[in-house]
């Protein structure tokens, strides 16, 4: 939803060719977007480097600052920070989506099979 969203804000119709899969580690290349393909890389590697792997992240920040500079760089690293904060909001509190969410997220949680994760498994207990 919030990547929709942020199109609108940069003046983009939110319906541009997009690929919304390239989130998901699909091999769609740049999904679409100005340097998505080292944007995804670059959200896996801090992902993976958050997560307690041992990861090198000075290769792909020297990519990052190569291909979106420095300021694209700093956006990037925000965004990766402020997700990550969602996530561990919405889990640690248990918050369910509400109804207006669950049916405008229906098919996008579908197609991105988001719906078999175990936070959604405990939280409606399947």
């Amino acid at each position: 939803m919030l990547l929709g969203l942020s199109s609108l804000s940069n003046g983009e119709d939110e319906s541009d060719d997009f690929e919304i899969s390239a989130v998901a580690g699909s091999e769609n290349g740049d999904g679409g977007v100005a340097g998505g393909a080292i944007l995804t890389r670059y959200a896996e590697a801090v992902h993976r480097a958050g997560g307690g792997h041992d990861v090198d992240l000075e290769p792909i920040t020297a990519e990052m600052i190569d291909t979106v500079g420095e300021a694209g760089l700093v956006d990037a690293a925000a965004i990766c920070a402020n997700f990550n904060m969602m996530v561990r909001i919405a889990d640690g509190t248990g918050t369910p989506l509400d109804e207006g969410t669950i049916e405008v997220s229906a098919e996008l949680r579908q197609d991105l099979n988001l719906d078999v994760l175990t936070s959604k498994r405990l939280a409606d207990g399947t």
